[in-house]
């Protein structure tokens, strides 16, 4: 069962990230997938943290709706982040927030440079619109969680 529920999270985790890459939206039904996946999960594993997980994700929705006012994140990128936060324990958020602003780096320096790059061709092309902030938060999902995605990949041997 656990390999299904965790298949279903990383499904719904690429598809955020394509999502995003390819139209800047994260899918609503996506991050309200993994919210439920992840209080079915603390439901069963730890059911006496769920209160303080759904605070804590409420939390972050509120933080992220101020950011949201201020232009610096997307309303997509809030709710997967406050979807997310329900699978983590409150001791892992300053590094799951450390991760994400860390990779975001790195995407916002690799979509800088394919503008730049663009700028080459058209002087006029902007040289960073807006930037896919999904990978950087699922990366920093990840590496809370490496046992997701290694599981897939070693189900079934020895």
């Amino acid at each position: 069962m656990e390999f299904i529920v965790h298949g279903t999270l990383l499904a719904l985790l690429a598809g955020c990230i394509f999502s995003d890459v390819r139209t800047r939206r994260i899918p609503n039904f996506a991050c309200a997938g993994i919210a439920l996946l992840g209080t079915a999960e603390c439901l069963l594993d730890e059911p006496r943290d769920l209160p303080i997980r759904l605070a804590i994700a409420g939390g972050a929705m509120f933080a992220g709706l101020v950011l949201h006012r201020k232009k610096v994140l997307g309303g997509g990128d809030i709710k997967l982040v406050a979807s997310l936060v329900i699978w983590l324990t409150p001791i892992e958020l300053r590094l799951f927030v450390l991760v994400i602003l860390i990779a975001g780096g790195f995407v916002g320096i690799f979509y800088m440079g394919m503008g730049l790059l663009k700028r080459l061709f058209d002087p006029k092309a902007p040289v960073v619109s807006n930037v896919p902030y999904a990978l950087a938060i699922v990366v920093g999902f990840l590496f809370l969680r490496p046992r997701l995605v290694t599981e897939l990949f070693w189900i079934g041997r020895g």
